[in-house]
Parts: structure tokens; C-alpha cells; sequence
């Protein structure tokens, strides 16, 4: 923004006021200026993205095309009816209405109005924030509530930070479960559920599940008010803050007394449930009361390529142990078998690499009581810890990467705000917090690029015939330079027409260009060249971006792809690590692909494979060597 234009220009009028605009054209809430009849006389870019409409479209408009219910008389009442602020000197209001995104979709938005001083054209200020999200926090919480509400298993929360961590809720499930009502429970610990019977099976492992500060799941027998017993699986999870440490554990009652009277009769009539265990995807292993293996299901048999004896002169557990860690990486620690009649075990997972490579989780189950049979059961979670281990890097990655440019951003804050600098000085911290502000801006819009692209599948792509010339010109010419780099180099094959969404296409081929402009820090010439060429009998545009910079190792290669990775951690050249990404996930639902050749020190060249326009004439490659004025 520039100072003293007109409101065709999308600004304000004094001559001061050209910084803070600059500053707010990055707010996230719309900033709407209207003077005192309530028509539009300046808006910011984010006016655009929170209704949807351009600033051509509304300026000198009234105010109710995007905010029905203010229009001049309606603004004036609600500063009249506003608070007094005595640092400004002017009346502010706020109130959550409801706004028009295209002028025909109601959503719900925060208005703060304030008046402006001042003689000038613009009267009053009006910071819009789009509160879909929050209202539909507000719902599902309400939602969440009454669903525990409604819930047939009982919940308890106890105060972990209390001891001996007493009860503050109980939902009406457990009055009708246990015959006790709030008054009776809160305060008290839940073990007088369990009347005298202390020495549960499941017991030990609970508390040792509370005191680790693991969830747990154990079935016991309780006692209700009238005396009554009654089974219940009881299921314990932590609940911790943003420190990790645990403030409550939330404990979930479910009765399952008709369950554990069914499993004895069963118990009593049959000792082996073959068929179940035949169809279980899950490995089972059953040893007798003297540790001998009687039952191997055939989904273990697969998950470890081999056929187990059993019977007579079988292996036995302590046996059974040693050929499973002989299947497993010998590089990672291997969880063995407590075969000792008492021994109670945790899940463990065991990492196998015969006959392939998975991940599986082994989980020892004996009866308490009578023949103490023990029963082995195996998942296949290699999927499941795949996906928790890219999920855990992402997070870990992401948060290291808006953490850095906050760090500084808050640093200098925290500075100015309590130390008094020279103006020179100020105004350097002032540039190296909007240089941040604006490196987390573009990791924020990366990612939410990635994850609309990734959600919507490439369903909002407005896939047109696109002269591919055209398109690269303008990317190139669109491209900032640092002081002393020369225009990329373009040789264009011309008509060559693409198959694309041109917005995406241009944002795709931005990356490779600024890429090859960063990573050229001594300069070097940076080429662009299009060409057309055939792939499974199909026709391709190649969009080929190389230049003459640092280049790349293979093993920075094999992750140039990989979200957040950059080959120059060291933070000179900056950047947010997902360029490359949203490149391939670009080219990927156009339909076509992107590859890399590098080699480090001499520079790197991408090539952008996209979908010809059909019937498109093969037209050999002219070197036009034109490159814009600098």
C-alpha cells in the first residue's frame, strides 16, 4: 500500500499511515474501513480470503453487501452503546453477527468497530474474524457433553493432582450403575467400589498403569450400593496438560456382568475356541498349565513364516521364546518371556525380519485360576507404527519450523517492549521481525496448501487448455531477484499447450524458480526450457528449471521430496523445507509427475512432467535465449 491514493487503489489517505498498512495487508482478520454513511472506503487482502469477494467489488460500496446488519445508522448505535477507551479516546464495539461470504453464504463472524479520528474520508475501522471454527468448537463441546450424558458406561474423573486422588465427577450412568449418587462418591477414591475384595487379579496392574501414568483395562468385580455384585471392565486413561504432567485420569465403567458369567459357563464347556482363533487375522499361541504349546492359530503361522509343533513332546514357552528372538532384529533389544507362573507383562512389540520385515505386537494373557492355561496373541501393527512415526517426525518437524521465526519475533518484542533503542537500531529489529513474521506466513500458507490439496484430492483444480508458454513467462517474469542475478534463461517450445489449473501450475513452477534462484548463491545462469514428449503413449509437457548452484549429495536427493527438508540446514538461505512437496503433490494430481537430477557443487535440474492439450503438434525445441531486462 501506498499513501494518499484513492479508494479504487485499496489504501488510506495519510501520508503516515503507508508503514502500518504494509503491516496490516498481513493480518489474518479482515480490516475494513467505511466512513460515516457505511460505505467501504479500504479494505486488506484478508477482507478477501474471510468473504470471498475482491476489494474492486466492494469499495465504495456499502457495508452491508458483506455485513448485512451494519449498515450507517447501525454503526453508529453500536459505538454509541460501545465502551470508552481512554488511551485512544474514541468508543469501540463489539458484537458477533453475521456475515455474507459471495454475498449469498451467512457464516458467523466477530465485528470490533472503532471510530477512526480524524477528519478524513475513513470514520470507522472494522476488524472482522471469521469465528465458524470456534462456533463449531462451542457446538461440538456441547455435543461431547451431552453425549457423556447420554452415555450407558459409566465415567468417572479423579483430581490426579490430589491425594489420594479423589473423585469430582461422575456421570448419571454410574449412579444408575453403582446405585451411589454424586453426593455419595465425590471426594472418595474408587477402590470402595471394590468392597473388601482388594486383592483382584487385575489390581496390580491397574496401579501400576496410575502410577506410570499408562492407560489400562482391567475387568473387576465391584459392589453396588444394595450390595450387589457386579462385573465391570474398567478402563483408566491420564489425562495431562501441556507440561505432560497428569492432572486427572478419566476411568470408564462398563458393566459386563452377563459377559463374565457367559465366559465361565463357555470356560466350563470348552477350553479351545479353534474356529475363532481360525479366523483371527491375529496370531495366537496356546500353552497348558505346564507351559507346553498346544495351538497354534494359522495367522501366526503366516506372520512368521513357519509351522510350530505342538502336542506330546511340543515346544515349550521358555522354547517357544528363544525361536521367536531368533526371527527378530538382532540390532534392537528383544522383550523376553517371563514364564514364571505369576509373571504379569505389558504389551511389547517385537521387531521381526524373518520372513519379512514387520512390526508386532505380543501380548501375554494367563488365567488366574484352575489350569493357568497362557495364551500368546501377536497384531501386525507395521502400519500402524509407520503412520505414528511419519505423524510424531511431521509434528516434531512442523513446530521446530514455526518456533524458530516465533523465537525471534517474540525475543525482539520482548526487547523493545522493556529496553529503549536508537531509531536506527528499532527499526533493524522492526525488519528482522517482519522478515520472520513473513517466513511463518509462508510456512502457514505451505502447509495450508498441502493440506487443501491433500484434502480436496484435486477436486478444486479448474483444469483448462493452457498456453504453457504464456504461463512460464509470466512465472518468470513474476520472479523477485536478489541484486546482481540475471532473468532465467527460456527456451519455450512454441504452442505448447497443457492440460492444468493455472493458478497451481504457476505456483508449482514459482518453487522450482525461486529454488534455482536460492540455491545459486554465486550466481550462475538459471534456465527454463519446455519441450513436448511421449510416456505410455501419452503426451507430455516438460517443464525443465536447471540451474548452476550448490546441487545436491545422492542422500540429499533421496529426501529433497520429504516435507521440511532442506538441503542447506545451516538457515542462510531461507526457505520452509515444503517447496518440493507441494511440487509433487501439484504435477501428482495433474496427472503427471516431477523428477530431480543433481549433482553437488555443479547445480540441480527439475523436470515437470504435465499433460499435453490433446491433438497437441510436436514442435521441436527453439533456443529463443530470451532473457528479461534485470
Amino acid at each position: 500500500m501506498s499513501a494518499s491514493r484513492t479508494p479504487d487503489e485499496n489504501t488510506w489517505d495519510t501520508p503516515d499511515a503507508a508503514h502500518a498498512a504494509a503491516i496490516l495487508s498481513t493480518a489474518a482478520d479482515a480490516i475494513i474501513g467505511v466512513d460515516r454513511d457505511g460505505l467501504v472506503i479500504t479494505v486488506n487482502p484478508a477482507t478477501t480470503s474471510v468473504f470471498g469477494v475482491q476489494p474492486g467489488d466492494v469499495l465504495g460500496q456499502p457495508l452491508t453487501l458483506m455485513v448485512p446488519s451494519l449498515d450507517g445508522p447501525a454503526i453508529r448505535e453500536a459505538i454509541r452503546n460501545g465502551i470508552w477507551l481512554h488511551v485512544s479516546q474514541c468508543h469501540v464495539a463489539r458484537q458477533q453477527i453475521t456475515g455474507m461470504r459471495l454475498g449469498e453464504v451467512p457464516f458467523p463472524i466477530e465485528v470490533s468497530i472503532g471510530e477512526v479520528p480524524g477528519d478524513g474520508r475513513v470514520k470507522y475501522s472494522c476488524i472482522v474474524r471469521d469465528i465458524t471454527e470456534a462456533k463449531l468448537a462451542e457446538e461440538s463441546f456441547n455435543l461431547f457433553s451431552r453425549a457423556l450424558e447420554c452415555s450407558h458406561n459409566a465415567v468417572m474423573i479423579s483430581d490426579a493432582s490430589r491425594s489420594p486422588q479423589p473423585i469430582v465427577f461422575v456421570n448419571p450412568a454410574f449412579v444408575r450403575m453403582s446405585g451411589y449418587g454424586p453426593v455419595d462418591v465425590l471426594g472418595r477414591t474408587a477402590a470402595f467400589l471394590l468392597g473388601d475384595e482388594t486383592e483382584q487379579p487385575g489390581l496390580p496392574a491397574l496401579a501400576e498403569a496410575m502410577a506410570t501414568g499408562q492407560e489400562a483395562t482391567v475387568t473387576l468385580r465391584h459392589y453396588k450400593r444394595d450390595g450387589t455384585l457386579f462385573y465391570a471392565d474398567l478402563s483408566v486413561s491420564p489425562v495431562r496438560d501441556q507440561t505432560g504432567r497428569i492432572t486427572h485420569s478419566i476411568t470408564i465403567l462398563s458393566d459386563v456382568t452377563e459377559r463374565v458369567e457367559a465366559e465361565r459357563a463357555i470356560a466350563e464347556r470348552s477350553a479351545r475356541l479353534d474356529a475363532i482363533f481360525d479366523l483371527s487375522p491375529d496370531g495366537f499361541a496356546l500353552f497348558d498349565k505346564d507351559g507346553k504349546l498346544v495351538f497354534v492359530n494359522p495367522a501366526l503361522q503366516a506372520m512368521t513364516g513357519r509351522r510350530w509343533s505342538g502336542g506330546t513332546g511340543g515346544l515349550t514357552l521358555r522354547s517357544f521364546d528363544t525361536l521367536m528372538h531368533s526371527l527378530c532384529d538382532d540390532t534392537l533389544p528383544y522383550p523376553n518371556l517371563d514364564t514364571s507362573a505369576g509373571a504379569r507383562q505389558n504389551k511389547d512389540h517385537l521387531h521381526l525380519v524373518n520372513p519379512e520385515h514387520r512390526v508386532v505386537e505380543r501380548e501375554v494373557r494367563r488365567k488366574g485360576e484352575g489350569a493357568r492355561e497362557t495364551i500368546l496373541y501377536f497384531r501386525d501393527i507395521t502400519k500402524e507404527t509407520e503412520v505414528d512415526r511419519m505423524k510424531s517426525e511431521f509434528l516434531s518437524t512442523a513446530a521446530h519450523e514455526l518456533r524458530t521465526p516465533l523465537a525471534s519475533i517474540f525475543g525482539f518484542t520482548e526487547l523493545m517492549l522493556n529496553r529503549k533503542y536508537p531509531e536506527a537500531r528499532q527499526r533493524d529489529m522492526l525488519e528482522t521481525m517482519h522478515r520472520q513474521a513473513a517466513l511463518l506466513v509462508k510456512l502457514l500458507n505451505e502447509l495450508l496448501d498441502l493440506a487443501r490439496i491433500e484434502a480436496r484430492q484435486g477436486k478444486d483444480f479448474r483444469i483448462a487448455n493452457t498456453d504453457l508458454s504464456e504461463l512460464v513467462n509470466r512465472t518468470a517474469d513474476g520472479l523477485l531477484l536478489k541484486e546482481g542475478q540475471t532473468p532465467a534463461l527460456r527456451r519455450l517450445t512454441p504452442g505448447l499447450r497443457v492440460l492444468a489449473d493455472a493458478d497451481k501450475l504457476e505456483q508449482a513452477l514459482m518453487n522450482l524458480l525461486s529454488n534455482a534462484s536460492k540455491y545459486s548463491p554465486h550466481g550462475g545462469t538459471v534456465t527454463v526450457q519446455t519441450s513436448l514428449d511421449q510416456e505410455a503413449h501419452r503426451d507430455f509437457a516438460v517443464i525443465e528449471v536447471r540451474d548452476q548452484g550448490i546441487g545436491m549429495t545422492p542422500a540429499q536427493l533421496a529426501q529433497a521430496f520429504d516435507r521440511f527438508y532442506r538441503a542447506d540446514p545451516s538457515g542462510n538461505i531461507p526457505g520452509t523445507g515444503l517447496g518440493l512437496s507441494l511440487v509433487k503433490e501439484i504435477a501428482e494430481l495433474h496427472g503427471g509427475y516431477i523428477e530431480l537430477e543433481s549433482e553437488y557443487g555443479k547445480g540441480t535440474c527439475a523436470r515437470m512432467w504435465i499433460p499435453a492439450a490433446p491433438t497437441q503438434a510436436s514442435v521441436p525445441n527453439q533456443d529463443l535465449a530470451l532473457a528479461n531486462a534485470a
